[in-house]
């Protein structure tokens, strides 16, 4: 249950921070600035997929598993 709480807040503060990145890119002025944020967020937006996505295997790993002894009783 740790795991799957410690991916929720992963999963959470990453999307978090890809917004963040997102609206400074946004607002940046500069060209040089812009694209440094971009590069940023894509980083974060790649952190904030992977995490998701553990984030939905573990769930349909433990849905699955109690399914499974569900129906082994």
């Amino acid at each position: 249950m740790v795991r799957f709480r410690r991916l929720a807040v992963v999963a959470a503060l990453a999307w978090t921070v890809t917004a963040l990145a997102q609206f400074v890119a946004w607002t940046a002025t500069e060209e040089n600035e812009r694209i440094e944020w971009t590069e940023r967020r894509n980083l974060f937006l790649l952190c904030s997929s992977l995490s998701t996505n553990a984030l939905a295997a573990t769930t349909i790993y433990r849905y699955m598993r109690r399914f499974r002894r569900a129906r082994a009783e």
